[in-house]
């Protein structure tokens, strides 16, 4: 079972701001879609209650997404997928980091985006276990929020947690 949080479902910082981020629907898939303008800070979640996927199974979280003909800024990010209790134990800035705008071939796939057979793009955020109880929240995060760099040119599909 794939658990899809759909682009209008993401808490995206500006993304109900037509100057940051344009949203219309992707005529070929039909899904609604939010397309990034322009915007320093570059901060999309999602968040799925524990309780909505079968304790015990691992997974892995995926931002499905575009990039326009002219993409920029979109090099570097950080992902993160943790459980909501797990925020007390460090700071928001912990993940990894990973490339929206580079699809070099790369021994770990979870760094690069790699292509899927919808024509869309894939990055792994990252991975877990849900050995959490009912009241968990999983939260799924890419951000760059760390320099002043303007970013464009990715359209975003959602995020999708498939079991592994």
């Amino acid at each position: 079972m794939v658990y899809t949080i759909n682009a209008r479902d993401l808490v995206i910082s500006h993304g109900n701001d037509p100057r940051y981020w344009k949203w219309h629907t992707d005529v070929p898939s039909g899904f609604e879609v939010a397309e990034l303008v322009e915007v320093c800070w570059f901060d999309i979640r999602a968040s799925v209650p524990a309780r909505d996927l079968p304790r015990g199974s691992s997974y892995s979280t995926y931002l499905v997404f575009k990039l326009s003909a002219k993409p920029r800024g979109l090099e570097k990010a950080t992902a993160s997928v943790r459980f909501s209790e797990e925020k007390a134990k460090g700071t928001d800035n912990e993940g990894y980091t990973v490339s929206i705008d580079k699809s070099q071939d790369s021994k770990d796939p979870g760094i690069h985006p790699q292509p899927r057979s919808d024509g869309w793009k894939e990055l792994n955020l990252g991975d877990f276990v849900n050995n959490r109880g009912r009241s968990s929240t999983v939260e799924a995060r890419i951000f760059e929020t760390s320099d002043t760099i303007w970013k464009s040119g990715i359209i975003i599909r959602g995020i999708e947690i498939r079991p592994n």
